[in-house]
């Protein structure tokens, strides 16, 4: 039987992921972020393995909710249970270093879902959640989070017709 990979290994591709897409076009190499430095070297010119590097850290509000939703999109309850256009709105508390405050605070969920469908949404958005806490976030990042609460809604976007 294969090991389960830990949540920091499966989100941290996602975190790669949102870096990624949220750095493109942005100039963060200028800025001194991700993509600054020194070019990137052929793999026979270095002669050794490449140097492991730090993971990725979030840097603005807009990479923690790429990063929430990239864990949603892995998480969503199966296309056969799913309801479209769910829409899941929760309240958040992060601390300095990434971690959840607490637990998730459901503040809306769509009203005309049955019970089943609201509870089996709400499994799927702890997972997703659970499954990218603690965020890699930068100290400055932090600093700004800690302790504030920050909504984040999540829409179930599949099955919905014209998508």
């Amino acid at each position: 039987m294969i090991a389960a990979p830990t949540r920091y290994a499966v989100c941290g591709a996602c975190i790669a992921a949102v870096i990624a897409m949220a750095g493109a076009g942005e100039g963060r190499a200028e800025e001194g972020g991700l993509g600054s430095g020194p070019p990137a070297q052929r793999m026979e010119d270095r002669g050794a393995a490449p140097p492991r590097r730090a993971a990725p850290l979030l840097n603005t509000l807009r990479d923690v909710g790429l990063a929430l939703d990239i864990c949603w999109w892995g998480h969503q309850p199966p296309l056969e249970q799913a309801r479209p256009g769910m829409n899941v709105t929760v309240m958040l508390a992060f601390n300095r270093s990434g971690e959840l405050l607490g637990e998730p605070r459901f503040t809306y969920m769509t009203p005309e879902a049955t019970p089943e469908t609201k509870a089996l949404y709400q499994r799927a958005v702890v997972a997703a959640i659970d499954a990218c806490t603690p965020l890699p976030i930068t100290p400055a990042l932090g600093g700004a989070l800690a302790g504030r609460p920050t909504i984040k809604q999540f829409i179930d976007r599949r099955n919905e017709r014209g998508t």
